[in-house]
């Protein structure tokens, strides 16, 4: 039962980072294409990011899974609900140096897709990792 729990959270990470390339792939056709489609990065994919890691990381504790590898995929909630955040200042209008704020939202778009990735080095090889 603990080997089906690693091989589906294995599988999860896949899918995390997937769906944080699509949230990419959805900014840019919001941005680009057409501003509807937007609702899909902002309403629908960051739950698909942010709360399947939690579920992941309680499938991981039952499977055994290294506790760093466990805490990597809870930060992933972490810093969906920071990417949020961080938009507060651009939705409330605010000027100046407040507003600089939100242009942290780019940047921890990066961190979540680093982290991303650094989960899925440690599935491939956890070993290394």
């Amino acid at each position: 039962m603990k080997e089906r729990a690693r091989q589906v959270f294995n599988i999860g990470i896949y899918v995390v980072v997937a769906a944080t390339i699509l949230q990419f792939f959805l900014a840019g056709l919001g941005i680009f294409v057409d501003p509807t489609l937007m609702y899909w990065h902002t309403m629908v994919n960051p739950y698909l990011v942010g709360v399947l890691p939690i579920a992941l990381a309680l499938i991981g504790w039952y499977a055994g899974v290294a506790r760093r590898t466990i805490w990597l995929t809870v930060s992933m909630f972490g810093l969906v609900v920071l990417q949020g955040l961080l938009l507060f200042p651009f939705h409330m209008a605010l000027q100046g140096p407040l507003r600089v704020i939100s242009a942290l939202h780019a940047l921890n778009a990066v961190l979540i897709f680093w982290v991303a990735l650094h989960l899925l080095d440690r599935v491939r090889a956890p070993a290394r990792a």
